[in-house]
Formats: C-alpha cells, structure tokens, sequence
C-alpha cells in the first residue's frame, strides 16, 4: 500500500514537471541557452531568476542580470538589470541600463538607453531613448538627455530633442521638428531653442 502510494505520487510529481515545461511558472539560469531549468523555446508564466536566461514568450517578473525574450513580454522586465531584450512586444515595464524591444512598447522603458524599433505608447525615461525614426512613433513623454522619435503625440523633455513632425511640446536646448520649412507659407524653423510646440 505503501509503495503505491509514493508511485502515485511520483506520477503526479513527474506529470507536474511535464506540464511545467509547456508553459513554466519558475525559471532559473546560468547563462542561456544552457543550463536553464526551461527551455529557450518554451514559455515562462510567472518569474525567471537568471545571469543570463532567454525564453519564447514571457508574462511574469525578471529578476537578474540579462534578459531575452524572442517572443513577446508582458509584465516587470528588470530587478537588478543590465539589459532587457524583446524580441516581439512589451506590454509593461522594462527597467534595466539597456533595454531594447524589436516591437512595439505599450508601457515604460527606464534606464540609460532605451529603444523601441516599433511604436511606443507610455513612457521612456532614460539618458538616451530613441524609437526607430525611419516608421515608429510616439504616444506619451520621453523624458533624457537625447530624445528621438518619428512621429510624436505628447512630450519631449531633454537637451536635444528630435521628430520628424510633432503634436504636442517638446522641452529643451535643441528641439527638431524635421517636417517643418522656413518659408512663407510655413513660417516655422525646423529647430526651436527652450520650447517648441506642435498642432
């Protein structure tokens, strides 16, 4: 009786960590692509503990040195954090020094530099942020020392401060507007010193 109860158990456990794998709730590594306890294909729902660790899609909490995730992110990316990557999009918070997300950013990026290749809705915060001028754009604050995006809808706070057009403010020594041309029918400058503003 004894015996089939620990079988029974041990069926149930090694079940668990079968399941487990297909979409993980804990997530601990060295450096990736191995050892981790998952997988760099499978998914992590709930926290990754790691120096190095990458993952497919992740919903949850990072905590560590480096992070990658080849698929989307949801949730806080960056406790005690030296670099953030996304390989899809962000829907939360990245903190890190660096922290670079090949999507779209609907959320906050906080750190020394910031880059959204896709268009960003929320916050970046940091010494540099730049979202792809060439087809990304800005919905929210970006708020550095360098500060760049394509098409902007809210705020630029920073000493330069760069869009190709702009509805909104933007705050610094050096504000680009590259849309605009100093003729007669357009008479504003493309670069503004202190304020600038856009309709």
């Amino acid at each position: 009786m004894k015996l089939v109860k620990t079988l029974s158990v041990l069926a149930l456990l090694s079940t668990a960590a079968i399941t487990a794998r297909a979409d993980a709730f804990f997530q601990a590594s060295l450096w990736a692509p191995e050892p981790q306890l998952v997988p760099a294909t499978a998914d992590v729902s709930g926290i990754r503990l790691q120096i190095y660790g990458e993952n497919r899609n992740v919903t949850g909490l990072d905590i560590g040195f480096a992070h990658s995730t080849t698929g989307d992110f949801v949730g806080l990316g960056g406790l005690f954090t030296l670099y953030n990557h996304v390989g899809g999009t962000t829907h939360g918070v990245q903190w890190g020094l660096v922290n670079y997300t090949e999507g779209a950013v609907v959320g906050w990026q906080a750190g020394w530099i910031n880059v959204s290749q896709a268009s960003l809705t929320g916050l970046q915060s940091g010494l540099v942020n730049w979202i792809n001028v060439d087809n990304a754009d800005l919905t929210g604050v970006q708020l550095g020392i360098i500060n760049a995006a394509r098409h902007v809808t809210g705020v630029q706070l920073g000493f330069i401060n760069y869009a190709e057009t702009l509805k909104g403010l933007q705050i610094g020594l050096w504000n680009q507007v590259n849309s605009r041309e100093w003729d007669e029918f357009k008479p504003l400058p493309k670069v503004f010193p202190f304020i600038n503003v856009g309709f």
